[in-house]
């Protein structure tokens, strides 16, 4: 009897675990993969494409990149890290400009200093060939520029972003930075990751 039990018990962990990933565009399983837009930024984004990592650079208020999605789906999360120099909160918005029926989303959000921090939001619906800008806005009251840096790839070679670029089912349209100076338009991409549920 305890060795049922116990295969029973592992059955249900191995069943969990392979339901709870869903970064294959498959609609029989679809729950929020945190990861969708984070991957495909790493792998568009590489030091291998001639990208550098700055984990905290770009010293404006807010700094915005809009993507082409091509599935349907919904965004169903927000990933972000602050920097070192800030522990405050942030202004997270996800706007559909394709389909202004559809919902967007604004939130105040504060996130882990020492990781990615992904956090659930109000989901936002999304048509494949949907146009998506996200924006990440610091927090009125902060009170050294060094606060409004956040996480950007930029071209090694210090050039412009050459947008568009397409990884996977997104395409990365462009990037603007703005707020106590700029606006500064396509230097860099921002770090911001969205989890994505395809229906």
């Amino acid at each position: 009897m305890k060795k049922r039990s116990l295969n029973l018990l592992l059955a249900m962990i191995i069943l969990t675990v392979t339901i709870s990933c869903d970064n294959d565009n498959d609609p029989t399983n679809n729950v929020c993969d945190d990861n969708y837009v984070s991957d495909l930024i790493t792998t568009a984004f590489s030091t291998a494409n001639g990208y550098d990592d700055l984990p905290e650079w770009m010293d404006l208020e807010t700094h915005e990149y809009e993507i082409q999605i091509n599935a349907d789906g919904e965004i169903c999360s927000v990933g972000y890290q602050n920097p070192s120099t800030y522990t405050g909160g942030y202004t997270i918005e996800i706007i559909n400009n394709t389909n202004t029926s559809a919902t967007s989303y604004s939130g105040t959000h504060i996130f882990s200093q020492t990781a990615l921090d992904y956090q659930t939001i109000t989901p936002v619906l999304v048509s494949s060939g949907d146009f998506i800008t996200v924006k990440r806005t610091i927090l009125p009251g902060y009170t050294n520029l060094n606060e409004t840096v956040g996480r950007v790839l930029r071209p090694t070679n210090l050039s412009n972003v050459a947008y568009p670029i397409t990884q996977g089912n997104v395409v990365f349209q462009g990037s603007v930075f703005f707020g106590a100076g700029g606006p500064v338009a396509n230097i860099a991409q921002p770090y911001i990751a969205l989890g994505f549920k395809v229906n």
